[in-house]
């Protein structure tokens, strides 16, 4: 009987696009903590949702798959004490280096810069910004941030002005925790403020 065929794998890749797919999935909870509104990387997390729903498991495998050589070759270049101690590879390295060095666009996940070195130096700057940011909003959930979105998908439909919702946030904030829906609470919003309905316009 032959011995079956040898694969050989680089196993610190697969482990990497594990990371990364844990990553991905963390993003598609129903409730959990995500970042405050004023956090530099706010709409970085934002779009890393989106992609998640927008493509699913199947897509978010294959987004793991795509990332993890180019997370394990700016890891591979990190220093020893950043490797030994300084960094989590799993909880910190791996989801931060997502978020600050990752777009995740419509159709692609692509690095923000190309080149490892860059990128290590984008990750580590923008480690170094987010240590010292301190928000002025408390953090936020996915079930709120997806409310917002529905709010702003309805404001751009039924009044061309998404950004009605970032410009009155404690009505906002008032409608989340109400348990209004979206397309109610932007209508009404709109006609206290009388805006035009260009929907009427011949």
């Amino acid at each position: 009987m032959a011995k079956p065929e040898v694969i050989k794998t680089n196993y610190l890749v697969i482990e990497t696009a594990m990371a990364a797919y844990a990553v991905l999935e963390d993003t598609r909870l129903l409730i959990a903590t995500t970042l405050p509104d004023d956090h530099p990387f706010k709409e970085a997390e934002r779009k890393m949702s989106e992609y998640c729903d927008d493509y699913g498991a199947r897509g978010m495998r294959w987004a793991s798959w795509q990332i993890a050589p180019l997370i394990e070759s700016v890891w591979s270049g990190m220093t020893e004490n950043e490797k030994d101690g300084d960094i989590c590879w799993d909880f910190e390295f791996v989801p931060e280096f997502m978020l600050y060095c990752l777009n995740f666009d419509e159709e692609d996940v692509k690095p923000v810069i190309k080149g490892a070195e860059k990128l290590r130096d984008l990750y580590r700057t923008s480690r170094a910004r987010c240590k010292a940011f301190v928000s002025k909003c408390k953090p936020s959930t996915v079930e709120r941030d997806t409310f917002i979105q529905d709010c702003r998908d309805e404001a751009e439909k039924q009044w061309f002005y998404a950004d009605l919702i970032s410009d009155h946030p404690d009505a906002v904030e008032r409608a989340f925790e109400a348990k209004e829906k979206p397309a109610e609470f932007v209508k009404a919003l709109g006609e206290e403020l009388d805006l035009h309905d260009f929907r009427s316009v011949p």
